[in-house]
């Protein structure tokens, strides 16, 4: 237990870890009878033993309700490891010596004595990951130096012990081939090929398939160094005045205040840099698009298009060093004249734009350190960018953020592809239609292709298609476009971040829960996590546009964004069960504590359903912090009954429900009352005519205030009779 303390202290140094976060990880769910009064006891012979050796001074203090860890890079390998990595990221020149100190840190698998599933199943990922990540990047490092040969050794063991890292399997084949060895190298992809198709029934990204069909051909091009002062610089080619914008978009629809923004921003010179963000198929690139064919006459020296394939399925984003030398090439500058020094060759970049007015459209960006090199240097070129993330971190930018379409914009673009008439014809086909595409405009684009190549088909026949969730991310795909594919792009690239891993458990998880806004501790209980690591975590997914953040601690999901979630759920095996009793017991024992708050004198609602409910809940301070938990958690309330209704626990359905209610009278909320009580009523005579044992505890039929009008009251108990029997 000790062990489990220290290591889970170790894993988030000089950061206080919450008390119920340390019991979760060194119990799971078997819990002592007084976890806390265990918990401390063990971290007091913790502290006993860790000061023995460091001079009486324990480096645990305790810490905003929890325990915290006092360490450096000196004491700590883990955070000299990162230190060593970020400082790598900032000096290229010492990069590979660097990251060299930093993999060396390295020994044997992590956590690999620290007999806790918790810590194994939440954090060991995460730290592999980080390992694996440095050592692609030094490998990467070395062949560009042209060792391939030499660190073949180390790149096969790195391909045993990730065999489904395209990267590494990649990256090995390029040693070989730079050693000659060209059949091994052919081997490894098909090894690769096989293990994918095996695992998980999948066919190698195209970047691996590009460059074996590079080796077969013998033309992929030897990583060798190539010092900038050994290359001839050539002169800039004459060509003509670039306009390489893509085609308007015939069917650009709403998002009229958008692009008056962007227009007044780039024409006014308020700024030079715009960007449009948002989540994946919202339309970004074509509000660009159509801005930028209005700015095009303003840039006579011309207009440059790049897609960095920042958030494209199958295809690696574009490296600073490559995107600058397409760049460069438009510019009429020759290949063998641009620095494979990124740094370098941003300045010829800046040094060719200064006198000039031009227009960039950097479509796709990954993030800001893809495009920061590509920004031109003349005060009379502008710059729209477009990427699912925010990009904050550039100065003076002007931002524009996308949100879905609303049902009438959505219909407006329908109508436009699919054509009025055929609308007209069935008014609400179509609208189930809108409504199941949920305002993206990917969506419904794909929508109304299918209708389009479908000319026979009533709207009706999609329509109903679309309504069944089991099957909506199937029929929202045509040709090469795919509503599951734009979500597992972000869910792809979150996966190479840092704490990536856990980020997408995450994801994962709320799929399972039917609620439709999300409080970070119901988010901590669903993934069984301690409230500041699972905000941290939906943060992170905010940030990649898998969640969206509408106020602070509460967050919304998409609902085809939550019908992936939900297939990726499907792979947790025996999480998924556990997640949804986490949630619901966590609703449970939050909604009991608030009715003691508010009402302490009659005790019925907290001695309905599970009396050792799975989940503590959450801490409410007073009568306020109560008040403000039920109105904050309202839009969920009904949804919560009838997800516990569907999980067969009628105890567990009467209980939430005759909490629930009483939260909701107090609150003034009656239909709401109503809703929940509608949604526990299929339990009350489940089996026959005699109620359920807990429905005379629960009481479902508490009587309104007396204060309200006799009629009203009448009224309401009708409506209740009606749908209760």
């Amino acid at each position: 237990m000790q062990r489990i303390a220290l290591a889970t202290l170790l894993l988030y140094p000089n950061q206080p870890v919450v008390v119920d976060g340390l019991i979760e990880r060194m119990w799971g769910y078997d819990t002592p009878d007084d976890p806390r009064g265990a918990l401390h006891t063990h971290l007091t012979r913790l502290r006993r033993t860790l000061s023995k050796g460091l001079d009486g001074a324990s480096p645990i203090e305790s810490s905003g309700g929890g325990y915290l860890l006092r360490a450096d890079a000196d004491s700590l390998d883990l955070i000299h490891f990162r230190e060593l990595v970020a400082r790598g990221r900032r000096d290229s020149v010492a990069e590979k010596s660097l990251l060299t100190q930093a993999l060396a840190l390295w020994r044997g698998p992590a956590l690999a004595n620290v007999d806790s599933d918790a810590l194994h199943r939440d954090e060991v990922a995460e730290l592999e990951e980080e390992h694996r990540h440095a050592q692609e990047r030094w490998f990467e490092l070395a062949l560009r130096a042209g060792e391939g040969p030499a660190i073949i050794s180390r790149l096969k063991a790195a391909v045993v012990a990730s065999p489904m890292s395209e990267r590494i399997s990649g990256q090995l084949m390029i040693a070989l081939y730079q050693a000659g060895r060209q059949a091994e190298a052919l081997e490894v992809y098909e090894e690769l090929r096989v293990t994918l198709r095996d695992e998980l029934g999948l066919e190698p990204g195209q970047g691996i398939r590009q460059a074996h069909a590079q080796i077969l051909s013998q033309d992929m091009p030897r990583l060798t160094g190539d010092p900038a002062g050994e290359r001839e610089q050539a002169a800039v080619a004459h060509v003509p005045v670039p306009a390489e914008l893509p085609a308007k978009v015939a069917t650009f629809t709403g998002r009229h205040p958008q692009a008056r923004a962007l227009l007044g921003a780039l024409r006014d010179g308020r700024t030079t840099v715009a960007a449009v963000s948002g989540p994946g198929g919202v339309g970004k690139s074509a509000l660009a698009l159509h801005v930028a064919h209005r700015l095009a006459a303003a840039f006579p020296d011309g207009q440059l298009y790049l897609d960095l394939n920042g958030s494209t399925p199958d295809v690696p984003p574009l490296e600073p060093a490559e995107a600058l030398r397409r760049l460069l090439r438009s510019l009429g500058v020759a290949p063998a004249a641009v620095s494979a020094e990124p740094g370098e060759a941003a300045r010829l970049l800046r040094s060719l734009t200064a006198d000039r007015r031009m227009l960039f459209l950097l479509d796709n960006a990954r993030d800001v350190a893809q495009v920061r090199d590509l920004l031109p240097g003349g005060a009379g070129c502008r710059v729209l960018l477009t990427s699912r993330r925010l990009l904050a971190d550039l100065d003076g930018a002007e931002h524009v953020q996308l949100d879905v379409f609303s049902p009438e914009e959505s219909y407006e673009l329908l109508e436009r592809l699919v054509g009025a008439a055929r609308l007209a014809a069935e008014p609400q086909a179509a609208a189930q239609v809108v409504q199941h595409c949920g305002g993206l405009p990917l969506a419904v684009h794909i929508a109304a292709t299918r209708l389009v190549s479908r000319p026979a088909w009533p709207i009706a026949v999609l329509a109903d298609r679309l309504g069944a969730q089991h099957r909506r991310m199937n029929e929202l795909r045509a040709g090469d476009r795919a509503i599951r594919a734009t979500f597992a792009t972000s869910y792809q690239q979150l996966q190479a971040e840092r704490h990536g891993a856990a980020a997408t458990r995450v994801f994962d998880l709320l799929g399972l829960f039917d609620g439709a806004d999300l409080g970070t501790d119901t988010v901590a209980a669903l993934a069984g996590l301690p409230v500041e690591r699972a905000w941290q975590l939906l943060e992170l997914l905010a940030d990649v546009r898998l969640l969206q953040t509408h106020e602070p601690g509460r967050y919304r999901m998409h609902h085809l964004a939550r019908l992936f979630a939900r297939e990726r759920a499907a792979t947790r095996g025996p999480d998924a069960p556990q997640a949804v009793r986490r949630v619901l017991h966590h609703f449970l024992a939050t909604a009991r504590r608030a009715v003691r708050l508010l009402n302490p004198h009659p005790g019925w609602p907290a001695a309905i359903g599970p009396m050792a409910p799975a989940h503590a809940g959450s801490q409410l301070a007073g009568p306020q912090a109560a008040r403000e938990w039920a109105d904050a958690e309202a839009p969920n309330l009904v949804a919560v009954v009838r997800q516990a209704a569907e999980t067969g626990d009628d105890d567990l359905t009467i209980g939430l429900a005759s909490s629930f209610s009483h939260l909701m009278l107090d609150r003034g909320r009656w239909d709401q009352v109503r809703q929940i009580r509608r949604a526990a009523a299929h339990v009350v005579q489940r089996g026959g005519n005699a109620p359920h044992p807990a429905v005379a505890r629960a009481d479902l039929g508490v009587p309104l205030p007396s204060r309200v009008r006799l009629a009203a009251a009448s009224r309401a108990l009708t409506r209740d009779k009606a749908s209760l029997g």
